[in-house]
């Protein structure tokens, strides 16, 4: 859930707005181009996307529980790093050091075909290898 939280903030409302208020995406439409995205997705994207935030959230939970760290939301620190390196300036780079610093990292873009490829192998090597020790374990 904390994974997945930065995009789900910074951009599902844009799609409940197209789905429900404006009856769904035309065919043709092209919602991934830039000019079409409200300035209130850049601003949920700032904010969701920033170390500093995070950090400042993640401080304040571990307060809040008493100084005892809440290990599911590093997921969301964890998509942030990720996000570093595979968004070009092209299209949504992370703003990481937002709202200290406009610097962002000109990083290769997860939507080449190529990079697919290659993230979705590497996926599919992780979960046999899984699989393989659970099968193991479970033989003994």
């Amino acid at each position: 859930m904390f994974g997945v939280m930065p995009d789900a903030v910074s951009f599902g409302w844009t799609f409940v707005m197209a789905i429900f208020v404006e009856g769904g995406f035309k065919m043709g439409d092209r919602p991934h181009s830039m000019e079409n995205i409200p300035s209130l997705t850049f601003t949920l994207y700032n904010i969701t996307h920033s170390l500093f935030i995070f950090v400042i959230v993640f401080g304040a939970v571990y307060l809040l529980r008493k100084r005892k760290l809440f290990w599911p939301l590093a997921a969301w620190g964890l998509h942030i790093i990720m996000d570093i390196p595979t968004h070009s300036f092209e299209f949504f780079p992370t703003p990481f050091l937002w709202p200290v610093s406009q610097f962002k990292v000109d990083g290769i873009s997860w939507g080449q075909p190529w990079f697919m490829a290659v993230d979705i192998s590497a996926l599919l090597v992780v979960y046999l290898i899984l699989y393989v020790r659970r099968k193991k374990r479970a033989a003994r």
